[in-house]
């Protein structure tokens, strides 16, 4: 077989396989989304509206924004670029799977039934917070959306003119606020080990974007990396 056809080939397989991961993929998530959705619109269903309580109107909050922010994701993997680049090898994917998904371990603990109303209410705003701004960042990205350290187009705007990992930041607060309903030891060493994949997973995703657009250096000397003015 000729180069050419050697190429072809290869490019029709890419795609089959693009093709298999958007559909799995975002099949998984839209179910997600909608089990979410379920559940939020159940818990709302529940409020006693003649007495309401605030921990009860903003964990179905909580569930339903949780739900949407799964259905966008499940929308940008069908609609998303195909990568140009991608790092090799099973470790930067299972940082990148782990991190992303690590603390879906928490449905395994039962939530905390004694915290005080204060500390719920908190908790339920932290994880609106984190999701809604997680929806706008999404909403920047676009179809540049990855899971695992590819490279499809590098976005330097809205957020990203600060920050260049504004959803990894997102995200860390709604798992905070996940984390409070569920305070335990057990929650808080799955929060650390979250943390820690995901610095890993920062680091092959610089790597790959380094690589593949070479104005990412002068992009990393101007803004932080999670952070604002800290890290």
């Amino acid at each position: 077989m000729s180069s050419v056809g050697n190429a072809n080939a290869l490019s029709s397989r890419r795609t089959w396989i693009d093709l298999a991961i958007r559909f799995s993929l975002g099949l998984t998530f839209a179910l997600a989304a909608g089990t979410y959705l379920h559940g939020g619109l159940a818990a709302w269903g529940k409020i006693d509206w003649a007495n309401p309580q605030p921990h009860q109107i903003g964990q179905a909050i909580s569930v339903v924004v949780i739900g949407l922010y799964t259905l966008m994701i499940a929308c940008l993997y069908v609609v998303r670029l195909r990568p140009v680049s991608a790092f090799a090898g099973a470790i930067p994917c299972a940082a990148a799977i782990l991190g992303g998904y690590l603390m879906a371990a928490l449905l395994f603990l039962s939530p905390r039934e004694d915290l005080p109303l204060g500390v719920r209410v908190f908790a339920c705003a932290l994880v609106i917070l984190g999701i809604a701004f997680s929806i706008v960042i999404l909403m920047q990205l676009g179809r540049s959306f990855s899971i695992l350290p590819e490279g499809r187009r590098l976005v330097t705007h809205g957020p990203y003119a600060v920050v260049r990992h504004p959803l990894y930041l997102a995200e860390a607060v709604a798992t905070l606020g996940m984390v409070l309903n569920y305070l335990s030891l057990w929650a808080v060493l799955l929060i650390a080990a979250q943390l820690a994949l995901q610095l890993v997973r920062i680091h092959y995703e610089e790597a790959v974007l380094k690589e593949h657009f070479p104005e990412y250096e002068d992009y990393a000397k101007k803004t932080w990396r999670l952070i604002p003015g800290i890290y």
